[in-house]
């Protein structure tokens, strides 16, 4: 059975109406969020040029979709193995490594189609937000559009590393905790003077490397060592 077709299976098998429905809530927290980071900077008289509109996006939208993916790891991969429904799952002609590899191709896929429709949702309700409110600057340059687009991606593959660390003893919370540990380092710490992790390009791609690795190490542990089970 094809790649693509053990991600449709696993798609419809997860019913996921109700996370584009989470989807949609993230976007209405993130520009409120937005709107109020820049209302208190603004107050507290914080150039804009250091804290820009479009930073504060990507800063939230990054925070969310990464905590997102690794929640999704942790329902579809790791609590399988937590609730042993895995050795059903692998008890079927197919190779482990191609089911787990469509699992986790499901949840770059989902979290790439959220990040992607939450970024352009908010960029275009806070430009048009700015025409009205007089503390909501936005400008966007190609250089940031070109900056977002590879750091989106990194962000991504580095998300993919709760998988590894949730797996060292199949637990849900510490693939979802190890996320938010993930997020603060590389995409929280930094925002006001634009120094963070996530911006500096070989840092950014560093990371996202080292999330493709441990993934691949992951799988590659649980399709050959049947004592995880």
């Amino acid at each position: 059975m094809s790649i693509k077709r053990l991600i449709q299976i696993e798609y419809k098998k997860m019913k996921l109406n109700r996370f584009w429905k989470q989807v949609s809530v993230a976007n209405v927290v993130i520009i409120l969020l937005t709107l109020i980071t820049k209302f208190t900077f603004s107050a507290s008289g914080t150039s804009s040029s250091a804290l820009s509109t479009v930073s504060i996006i990507d800063t939230f939208v990054k925070s969310v979709f990464i905590v997102w993916q690794a929640v999704l790891i942790a329902m579809i991969i790791v609590d399988e193995f937590k609730s042993k429904t895995a050795l059903l799952l692998f008890s079927y002609p197919i190779e482990r490594k191609r089911i787990l590899t469509s699992k986790l191709i499901l949840t770059v896929i989902l979290t790439f189609s959220g990040m992607l429709i939450t970024m352009i949702f908010v960029n275009v309700i806070a430009f048009s937000l700015s025409t009205i409110l007089p503390f909501v600057d936005y400008h966007v340059s190609i250089n940031d559009i070109i900056l977002l687009g590879v750091t989106t991606i990194t962000s991504i593959c580095m998300g993919m590393a709760p998988l590894f660390i949730g797996m060292q003893n199949k637990s849900t919370i510490t693939t979802v905790v190890s996320s938010i540990a993930i997020v603060s380092l590389t995409v929280g710490s930094g925002i006001g003077d634009g120094s963070r992790m996530i911006n500096i390009l070989p840092v950014s791609i560093a990371l996202g490397s080292i999330g493709i690795i441990l993934a691949y190490i992951a799988i590659k542990k649980i399709s050959t060592d049947d004592t995880i089970f």
